[in-house]
């Protein structure tokens, strides 16, 4: 069995944890594509439901009372149904290719509904990077709030959103095994003082305690670029070297090998690669949150991916290939 070291939050950050909030804000701005209003929040999923009370706080100010949220068929995240149905909004699925919207699609979708906002992942399902640019731009035409969530992209080309939120549980590009953070745009505020909710945002923020981790966020946060960058690296490897992989010519931090047999394969590599704190590297699909699709997903942002070099990758890729060609005999 090749056991692989799973990603811990860096030495800097754990030698000194507490940190301050001012320069912990300034280095998230720094990643993202728009500066935002930045709270920090427990979990990335406190920071979807808070997204998801802002956007109840502000139907009567829609157009035509809009009551409906859109999310991508597949590729998101289980969040984006279980909280904006908190509210009593409808949830509608938008087709998409394997997790990846097509921008003409969406505006046709937006024309035709009653849409309040798009809720997507920057990456969808990990696996491959959202057009943000030109969804953004058409969620501004058709007057539709944009939420992004940048978890696995932030580091990357992110942040166009309304409204972002991002976790910084494990494992994910920011990897402080807690916490996470909102950001509103200044569209957003301003539609909060004007129907007079900005205190009771407040207030709702307030319910949120966070334990003063800053420093470590900020430390994380500062490693982003350069996990994000490794992390897409290696996933092109991997891609490169696998007949059965998706998405080649976009970019991820994980990725899809398809398989007809996935139960077996999955079972079998389990059995031959583990991470040390004794959990699994890959993700049996389909599932909402990945894709759709028989196969599996290496999930590479679990590893220690900056410590570990090209020729390991090329180790973990020549073990799933010995599992491929003794399934195919």
């Amino acid at each position: 069995m090749v056991v692989l070291p799973y990603r811990k939050p860096c030495l800097r950050g754990r030698l000194e944890p507490k940190g301050n909030l001012n320069e912990l804000i300034l280095v998230i701005n720094g990643l993202l594509a728009h500066k935002m209003n930045i709270s920090i929040v427990p979990s990335g999923n406190a920071g979807l439901y808070i997204a998801s009370h802002v956007l109840n706080t502000l139907k009567p100010s829609s157009n035509n009372s809009r009551n409906n949220i859109l999310i991508p068929d597949m590729g998101g995240w289980r969040g984006f149904i279980e909280y904006p149905k908190i509210f009593n909004f409808n949830i509608i699925k938008l087709q998409s290719d394997l997790g990846i919207i097509n921008p003409n699609t969406l505006d046709d979708v937006l024309k035709k509904n009653n849409i309040q906002a798009l809720f997507l992942t920057t990456l969808a399902g990990y696996l491959a990077h959202q057009p943000i640019k030109e969804i953004k731009k058409i969620c501004e035409e058709r007057e539709v709030i944009l939420v992004e969530d940048v978890s696995g992209g932030i580091g990357g080309t992110c942040g166009y959103g309304d409204i972002v939120v991002c976790s910084m549980g494990s494992p994910k590009i920011i990897n402080c095994e807690y916490g996470g953070f909102i950001g509103i745009n200044d569209k957003v505020k301003e539609y909060l003082i004007e129907n007079k909710k900005i205190d009771e945002f407040k207030g709702l923020l307030k319910t949120y305690k966070v334990f003063n981790i800053y420093g470590l966020m900020k430390e994380e946060a500062l490693d982003a670029k350069k996990t994000y960058n490794k992390l897409i690296k290696y996933s092109n490897i991997f891609k490169e070297e696998f007949e059965n992989s998706y998405f080649i010519d976009n970019n991820g931090v994980c990725v899809f090998l398809e398989y007809k047999n996935q139960k077996e394969i999955f079972d079998r590599i389990n059995k031959t690669l583990k991470l040390d704190n004794g959990k699994s590297l890959i993700t049996k699909c389909p599932i909402y949150e990945r894709i759709l699709k028989n196969g599996i997903v290496i999930e590479l942002k679990k590893m220690d991916i900056l410590n570990i070099s090209q020729g390991e990758i090329f180790e973990i890729m020549k073990e799933i290939k010995k599992i491929d060609k003794s399934q195919k005999k």
